[in-house]
């Protein structure tokens, strides 16, 4: 009687690990991919730390400057990602001639993680497509530590964002990973922290004209070093429309793209995006 119940026991014991072991690993909900037109991950493979950060889609070049560190995965969301110093770290990017990445929209949506350690009583621009210094195009996830707000701004043609108004009016969180996310859809402008929209407000319709992609990570796009954040950013994408509520949630929690990578690294080909567009 004893031996049977062991054996019992045994058999029901094994089924059960064997029933946990056979459930099929759940996939890692990817980003969105309709509109995407630039990603860069950040991730070690992506990354030469002294000279460049790749953009995953069409490799565009983002040159590093300073001495910014590409910090391990575990002070990471998603792989690694890029630690600023606040003085004069930052990356710059500046579309071949003729551009991969035609840009001439009249909706756009910037998005990316950032964990921002110290305030400086200054405009620190996150992500920054502009036209320093003439400063008439302007497309920024920023904060100001001066006035004590943060937010998306956007300037296009002869209208722009108001500070006192359409800005959160508190300083941006210290020392934890927060998601953000700008989108501009002709007409509106949304700004979203970890999934929720905080602000909106209208924006004059108009292009954001100016021809190939020219940005600056973590500081403004002419490298004076005036607007340099200090913290970590990871997982940078642009895409070229306005994403809904619902994308940006989906994207708060992807790692990631949902493709198949082609080698033992990440790599993401037009033909993939592509087949994947709605």
């Amino acid at each position: 009687m004893y031996t049977k119940s062991i054996f019992y026991y045994a058999v029901l014991l094994l089924t059960v690990v064997l029933t946990i072991f056979a459930k099929p690993a759940v996939a890692a909900k990817g980003a969105v991919l309709d509109g995407l037109v630039a990603y860069w991950s950040f991730d070690s493979d992506t990354v030469d730390i002294q000279k460049q950060a790749e953009d995953t889609l069409t490799e565009l070049v983002a040159t590093i400057d300073g001495d910014p560190e590409l910090a391990p995965a575990g002070d990471c969301v998603v792989g690694e990602c890029i630690l600023l110093d606040g003085v004069d770290d930052y990356l710059f990017v500046e579309d071949s001639d003729p551009p991969r990445i035609n840009r001439d929209w009249e909706e756009i949506t910037m998005e990316c993680w950032v964990k921002i350690n110290a305030l400086d009583d200054s405009w620190n621009r996150i992500i920054s497509l502009d036209d320093m210094p003439a400063n008439t195009k302007v497309v920024t996830l920023y904060y100001d530590d001066d006035d004590n707000r943060h937010g998306f701004f956007v300037k296009v043609n002869a209208n722009a964002t108001q500070a006192a108004q359409h800005l959160i009016q508190e300083d941006i969180p210290l020392n934890e990973w927060i998601h953000i996310v700008g989108t501009y859809d002709g007409s509106e402008a949304h700004y979203y922290v970890n999934g929720k929209m905080e602000i909106k407000h209208a924006v004059a319709a108009g292009t954001i004209t100016k021809g190939g992609l020219l940005l600056g990570i973590g500081d403004r796009s002419d490298g004076v070093n005036a607007d340099a954040i200090q913290g970590y950013i990871d997982e940078f994408r642009i895409y070229d429309r306005a994403l809904t509520a619902a994308e940006v949630k989906n994207n708060m929690n992807a790692e990631g793209l949902d493709v198949s990578p082609t080698s033992n690294k990440l790599s993401v080909t037009w033909g993939q995006i592509k087949a994947r567009r709605r």
